[in-house]
């Protein structure tokens, strides 16, 4: 028996929606990286290396960082947590089996009850 959707069961809506949003998120993701300059390309290195002091523009340099930042790293965040959602299906599914087997053995063994 398989957990991967489409292989002999109907998939769940839901979890084709979540899906579809999580490719999307991905897509958006790795649209904005290229669009998004690179710090060498932010930075002159020469105003870079001659003033060490805080300057007025630290504080949005600092900020472009982050954005950077946030933005290459979230489509490794997508893929972590499309890995820890499978995981979890494929677990939910096993415990869901186990317990359906589980009540229909109790109820061959108790034929009375419901």
């Amino acid at each position: 028996m398989s957990d991967k959707p489409g292989e002999g069961r109907e998939a769940n809506p839901l979890i084709q929606r979540v899906d579809a949003l999580m490719r999307r998120q991905q897509e958006d993701s790795q649209r904005a990286v290229q669009e998004v300059p690179l710090l060498t390309e932010v930075v002159e290195p020469e105003a870079a290396a001659a003033a060490p002091e805080a300057r007025p523009g630290d504080e949005a340099l600092v900020e472009d960082i982050e954005r950077v930042l946030v933005v290459r790293l979230v489509p490794e965040l997508n893929r972590q947590i499309a890995g820890l959602r499978s995981e979890l299906e494929k677990e939910l599914r096993r415990a869901v089996r186990e317990a359906v087997a589980h009540a229909i053995a109790v109820r061959k063994v108790k034929p009375g009850k419901s």
